[in-house]
C-alpha cells in the first residue's frame, strides 16, 4: 500500500512539474506587457487635462443650413444642379449636314452613332462641352468616358 501511495505521489509532483512549466512558457509567451497606449487609457484622468469645448450651433447656423438644403433639393428637382448640366442636343443636324465625327480620334462609327442617336453631330456641339456637360454625359450615356481620355474637347475645337 505505501508503494502505491508513493507512486501517486510521484505522478502528481510529475504532473504539477509538467503544469508548472507549461504555465510559465504560456504566461511568458502569451501575454504582452502593455503598450502605453494601454496604460494611458487605463490611467484616471487627471485634473490638469484640458477639456473638450462643443460650440452649440445657433438658430441663426441651424436656419442657414436649412435654407441651404432646401436650395439643394430644389435645383435638384429643376435639373437646373451644378453638378451636372445637360449639353445643347438638337433632334436632327443642321442644314449644312452632320459633321465626321469620325475625324475625332476615338470616335469610330460605332460611336458616331450613339452620338448622333444622342443628338450630338456637330464638332462646334463637342467644342462646347464643359466638365459638367462630360458629367451629365457620363451619367445619362456609354461613351463619356472615352470624351475625357481622348481629349474629344480640343480635338473638336482644333476642327472646327
Amino acid at each position: 500500500m505505501l508503494e502505491i501511495a508513493s507512486q501517486i505521489t510521484l505522478c502528481l509532483l510529475i504532473a504539477a512539474f509538467i503544469g508548472f512549466i507549461i504555465g510559465y512558457s504560456a504566461g511568458k509567451w502569451g501575454a504582452k506587457k502593455p503598450t502605453k497606449k494601454v496604460e494611458e487609457a487605463t490611467k484616471p484622468a487627471s485634473k490638469s487635462s484640458k477639456e473638450e469645448v462643443v460650440e452649440i450651433p445657433t438658430k441663426e447656423l441651424i436656419a442657414n443650413a436649412v435654407e441651404a438644403i432646401e436650395e439643394m433639393e430644389n435645383e435638384e428637382a429643376d435639373g437646373t444642379s451644378d453638378e451636372t448640366t445637360k449639353p445643347e442636343l438638337l433632334e436632327a443636324p443642321r442644314e449644312a449636314g452632320k459633321d465626321n465625327l469620325t475625324d475625332i480620334k476615338g470616335i469610330g462609327p460605332k460611336v458616331e452613332e450613339q452620338l448622333n442617336a444622342a443628338g450630338i453631330y456637330h464638332f462646334d456641339q463637342i467644342a462646347s462641352w464643359t466638365d459638367s456637360n462630360i458629367l451629365w454625359l457620363e451619367t445619362n450615356t456609354t461613351f463619356a468616358h472615352r470624351a475625357i481620355k481622348d481629349l474629344w474637347v480640343s480635338q473638336a475645337k482644333s476642327l472646327i
